[in-house]
């Protein structure tokens, strides 16, 4: 399992307007961080320097103590994976089977290896009945399955999810958060880039993004009740917790009720 630190990090496209401004975090092995954030507070572009997609003006990241470089890159994405946004954008072959094997080639895993951590991880995502489609035929929830399952073949300890729900109708929103809670279980690092609250309802960590600076990092409930400081950053509260701060006469079993309702994932 990898730990990751990223040590005042600072980031521009134009050399002028600074997108990220000395981030400093750090993520405990096992650990699940969702990093919120209203469009513009730079949260891609950070998950783009996490991943040696995007190159910093200053600062580090870090895996395991070894420093994220043009030397390290390729030992790094062994540790850390990706699902972007669009599905669409991740794929290059022909079959759902090609795709999978994708990474574990440009690895230089033997083939008897990769033929079986194929079927392996297909089986585990719930796409092993696919492996022979087009990615094209795909539903969105599939999709990311299947770039789910490309990663885990190349046994990465980390997974960043780039809004890789923004995309999906409700039912494949929930189902994939469904198996990114497994994945959690099963001892993965989980870093989740959104700007929705309800997704990040499912992390341990709640780091709030505001102008590209660090705003708010904090427990998930420890976030959720620094209401102002969410709202500062352009973000929506829950239902539960805009109803708990509109009523200030409400029975306290009510309240009760609506806060641990919000928690109920």
């Amino acid at each position: 399992m990898s730990k990751l630190e990223i040590n005042d990090l600072s980031f521009t496209y134009t050399g002028k307007r600074m997108i990220l401004k000395n981030i400093q975090l750090q993520i405990q092995k096992g650990e699940w961080v969702a990093i919120l954030g209203h469009n513009g507070s730079g949260k891609s572009t950070l998950a783009k320097c996490i991943v040696g997609l995007l190159e910093p003006q200053s600062g580090s990241v870090v895996v395991d103590d070894m420093v994220l470089s043009h030397k390290t890159a390729y030992e790094i994405r062994k540790k850390i994976g990706i699902v972007f946004q669009n599905p669409d954008n991740q794929f290059v072959g022909v079959t759902v089977r090609d795709d999978i094997a994708f990474g574990m080639e440009n690895l230089g895993i033997p083939k008897d290896q990769m033929i079986s951590s194929i079927d392996f991880y297909a089986e585990k995502v719930g796409v092993k009945e696919m492996l022979d489609k087009e990615p094209s035929t795909l539903s969105g929830g599939q999709k990311q399955r299947v770039a789910i399952a490309g990663i885990l073949a190349m046994h990465t300890d980390v997974m960043v999810f780039d809004e890789a729900t923004s995309m999906l109708d409700p039912y494949a929103r929930n189902e994939l958060m469904q198996y990114i809670q497994e994945l959690h279980q099963e001892g993965m690092t989980i870093l989740m880039i959104t700007h929705d609250i309800e997704e990040a309802l499912y992390a341990d960590r709640i780091v709030v993004l505001k102008g590209g600076e660090v705003h708010l990092d904090a427990s998930k409930e420890e976030a959720l009740r620094q209401t102002e400081r969410m709202t500062e950053a352009g973000l929506e509260l829950p239902v539960s917790l805009r109803i708990l701060n509109g009523v200030t006469n409400l029975d306290p079993s009510w309240k009760e009720y609506l806060w641990a309702s919000t928690f109920d994932k």
